[in-house]
C-alpha cells in the first residue's frame, strides 16, 4: 500500500515533494516579507519607520490585511500543517519500504532521526509563525530557532541523500523520485 519493492508509492512521493515546494515557498515569501528595497527589512518595522504588514509599531499582526505577502505566508503556512497531518496520517497507514541495502546501520539512524525532525519541524515552523500573529515578536525567537533546526535537519537529510547520489552512485534518490 504505501511502497513498492524498493521505492516508494506515488502519493508518498507526492505528499513528500509537496511538502518541500510548500516550505520552499514559505521561505522565498517570508524572507521576501522582511526585506525591502533598501535590504533594511519592513517585517518588524526595522529600518527608522513602522513595518508593512507584521508588527507595525507594536499593533498586531494583520494577516489578511493590505499585505498580500504577508496573506501568502500564512496561507502557506496552513497548507504546510495541512499537508503534514495528511502526510503524516498517510505515513502511519501505509508501510514504508525496506530500508535500502547501501544504507549502512548509522546512516539508518540518521535517515530516521532527520526523518523525526523534519516531521516535527513540518508542524513547529508554521505554528510558531502563526503564533507570531497573536503574540508579536515575544515568539520571534523560537520561529527562528525552529528555522535554524529546521535548515540543520534538512542539511543532514540532504547530505546523506547526495552522498548515496554521488559517492556511493547507488541512485537512492531513485526510490523518493
Amino acid at each position: 500500500m504505501g511502497s513498492s519493492g524498493t521505492g516508494y508509492r506515488p502519493l508518498t512521493k507526492v505528499l513528500h515533494w509537496s511538502v518541500v515546494a510548500a516550505f520552499a515557498a514559505q521561505f522565498v515569501v517570508g524572507y521576501l516579507l522582511d526585506a525591502d528595497e533598501s535590504g533594511r527589512g519592513r517585517g518588524r518595522g526595522r529600518g527608522g519607520g513602522p513595518g508593512r504588514g507584521r508588527g507595525r509599531g507594536g499593533d498586531e499582526y494583520a494577516a489578511f490585511g493590505d499585505d498580500p505577502l504577508l496573506t501568502a505566508h500564512v496561507l502557506l503556512g496552513v497548507t504546510i500543517i495541512v499537508l503534514g497531518i495528511v502526510r503524516l496520517a498517510w505515513r502511519r497507514l501505509t508501510p514504508l519500504p525496506p530500508w535500502a541495502p547501501t544504507l549502512t546501520a548509522r546512516e539508518r539512524r540518521l535517515a530516521h532521526r532527520t526523518e523525526s525532525a523534519l516531521y516535527w519541524l513540518t508542524f513547529l515552523v508554521p505554528a510558531t509563525g502563526l503564533a507570531l500573529l497573536t503574540t508579536g515578536d515575544d515568539v520571534l525567537l523560537v520561529h527562528i530557532a525552529a528555522h535554524v533546526a529546521f535548515f540543520a535537519a534538512l542539511a543532514l537529510h540532504v547530505g546523506l541523500v547526495l552522498k548515496h547520489q554521488f559517492i556511493d552512485r547507488d541512485r537512492l534518490l531513485r526510490r523518493m523520485l
